[in-house]
């Protein structure tokens, strides 16, 4: 099971992991630290991939279950591993992804076209 993660689940976990389907065929999960359980995704990105999805707090039975929990930034992925050294081997960092939160449309576009360059790249 792969887990992107970012602070709120709103926006870059949730488009990570649905970019991560369309690349790898394959279904992968989202969660934030500080998720408000249920929360809906940003506007901007809610039509085109994530229509219906509701934010999720990370727990320690996802942190078990994961092959691998990927992190929108550095310091989300440096704060996991500090507060969950048991599975630290499990947890990266994509290159930062700029939030793209209340900037507009072409922000979130902007947000997207990275993350499935490194997606791709990752391949």
């Amino acid at each position: 099971m792969i887990v992107y993660v970012d602070y709120n689940d709103v926006c870059r976990a949730p488009l990570a992991a649905a970019i991560h389907a369309r690349v790898y065929g394959e279904p992968a999960y989202s969660a934030g630290v500080y998720a408000d359980e249920g929360a809906a995704v940003c506007d901007a990105v809610r039509p085109q991939l994530l229509d219906g999805h509701r934010s999720r707090r990370l727990s320690q039975a996802m942190l078990e279950k994961a092959d691998a929990v990927w992190c929108v930034t550095a310091a989300i992925a440096r704060h996991l591993a500090e507060e969950h050294p048991a599975h630290a081997g499990k947890i990266h960092a994509m290159e930062d992804i700029p939030d793209p939160s209340g900037m507009g449309k072409q922000a979130y576009e902007q947000c997207a076209d990275a993350i499935r360059r490194q997606l791709e790249e990752r391949r």
